[in-house]
């Protein structure tokens, strides 16, 4: 079972600060709304670990709780309870006298076990996390604009293709491509935008929204300066009529539009970051 300081992911040595910012981040991972499209189980195995969280957290704030846990962290687990001795028979003659044998320690776990239960972990919240986001993308979508087809895309965690036709609904449906990211730079800004020159899922005059989901992300001045050196580049002949990276913050799910996007594309980002 993981301790307070694990749950949050930091020292037994961070000060009040540390342990505010690290809550508020682990926390708005698992917030209803980013869980409410997934089945209950996981939106249960949220719940609990939320809860988890929040008492990590207000132990840790409480200086005399704090004293109280840190007190039986130092106390470790009880010792196992020893077996009595069992009576030896008397023996004929004197004997020296029977010394102790320290009873022998349990083997060490397998190396590396710790961090890769750790990994298995991360990565099973890690996809609970992105489907909740996903889940979140579609039901915006799917408001806007009806029905949708899901094509595999590749370098895309999913696509979202309105299946009504354009003239029902008097305007260009954006073909919308998610991908999830741990952190978000100009690199990766460049990367969606070649990865939806390259998909074949655009009709007309479509747009492609490409949609950056991410927990960190690089400074505004850097992602500014990719969106400009977009507009210089030159889109396929054959490919889309317009292409829009947009980046999404998800830690408050504040968006990043680039400069003069159509009225499709703002509308969309407004309606996922409301």
């Amino acid at each position: 079972m993981k301790t307070h300081y694990e749950l949050l992911g930091i020292d037994r040595s961070a000060d009040a600060n540390t342990i505010k910012t690290a809550f508020r981040k682990e926390i708005a991972r698992y917030h209803p709304d980013k869980v409410i499209h997934l089945g209950p189980e996981f939106q249960e195995m949220a719940a609990t670990r939320a809860a988890e969280l929040t008492v990590a957290y207000k132990t840790l704030t409480d200086e005399a709780l704090r004293q109280v846990y840190d007190a039986k962290l130092a106390e470790g687990p009880p010792p196992p309870i020893a077996e009595a001795p069992k009576a030896a028979p008397e023996p004929s003659a004197p004997a020296p006298p029977a010394q102790d044998t320290p009873a022998a320690e349990p083997p060490p776990p397998p190396p590396g076990m710790g961090r890769a239960r750790f990994e298995h972990e991360r990565a099973g919240r890690d996809v609970i996390l992105n489907r909740a986001m996903s889940g979140r993308v579609r039901a915006v979508v799917e408001a806007l604009y009806g029905p949708l087809k899901t094509p595999a895309v590749r370098g895309f965690d999913v696509a979202f293709v309105p299946a009504a036709k354009p003239r029902l609904l008097g305007t260009a449906l954006p073909r919308v491509l998610v991908k999830v990211l741990d952190t978000i730079d100009a690199a990766a800004v460049n990367d969606g935008w070649s990865g939806a020159s390259r998909a074949r899922i655009h009709s007309g005059k479509s747009p492609v929204v490409v949609l950056l989901l991410c927990r960190h992300m690089a400074a505004p001045a850097e992602l500014h300066r990719a969106f400009q050196s977009l507009e210089r580049q030159r889109k396929p002949a054959d490919g889309p009529h317009e292409i829009a990276v947009v980046v999404i913050d998800t830690n408050d799910w504040t968006c990043h539009l680039p400069p003069d996007v159509s009225d499709v594309v703002r509308t969309l980002g407004h309606a996922l970051c409301k």
